[in-house]
């Protein structure tokens, strides 16, 4: 074989084994990249796992410290029910079952006529709870709390801010409609029928919009 032959032969020799590395090397990076991206995966789920876990063993946990002070309150025990929703509070700092917790202390004051540290607890369940379904519960007890203290004036301001913020929500009916008995009770007659007239025409065929009809032939009647 002469020279230029050969090394011909060894030229695509030597480019067969190249191409032979490149080859598996490009293989080799292909099965590193899918490795690579498995491990992530692996590492993504077993975190999405162990948050789950985590996740369900804190509403369990806090699910029982609720349940023990409520059992506590229904027994009259209110100091024991306020202590454990504190440390409810305390332990599952802003997490849905603290701020459940929140609400359920708020209750008791109410119900222990503590009004002022009532609202001061709802008034912080407005501004920062978790999840945002609980806001318009704490909002419909600020006008409850109002209500019990007689105080119209702010019964009507919290009721209307319920329903600029709250339009859908299942309550509005009932907000709707004590908004007009406590225009009636502040003296504002002919405000308490507009609201009633809107009761008429927002929620036809409820019990609310039978109620509101009642309320206007009553007024009417009166004179």
């Amino acid at each position: 074989m002469s020279a230029g032959k050969r090394i011909t032969s060894m030229h695509f020799t030597v480019k067969a084994i190249l191409a032979k590395f490149f080859l598996e090397q490009d293989k080799f990076n292909r099965i590193k990249k899918f490795i690579v991206i498995l491990g992530f995966l692996s590492v993504v789920c077993i975190g999405c796992f162990i948050c789950c876990l985590k996740y369900r063993k804190i509403n369990e946990a806090s699910s029982e410290k609720l349940t023990e002070a409520c059992i506590a309150c229904n027994k009259g025990n209110w100091q024991k029910g306020i202590t454990i929703l504190d440390e409810t509070i305390i332990k599952f700092r802003k997490t849905p079952a603290a701020y459940q917790a929140r609400l359920i202390k708020a209750d008791i004051f109410t119900e222990l006529r503590a009004y002022n540290d009532a609202l001061q607890i709802l008034s912080e369940i407005i501004s920062n709870g978790k999840p945002d379904v609980i806001k318009p519960l704490a909002s419909a007890r600020i006008i409850y709390i109002y209500d019990l203290k007689k105080d119209y004036f702010n019964a009507i301001l919290a009721s209307k801010e319920f329903i600029d913020k709250y339009s859908d929500h299942f309550l509005v009916k009932d907000i709707y409609f004590n908004l007009a008995e406590y225009y009636l009770l502040s003296g504002s007659k002919d405000q308490a029928m507009k609201i009633f007239n809107e009761v008429l025409l927002n929620f036809p065929a409820t019990e609310e919009a039978e109620k509101a009809k009642d309320r206007l032939n009553s007024i009417k009647q009166r004179g």
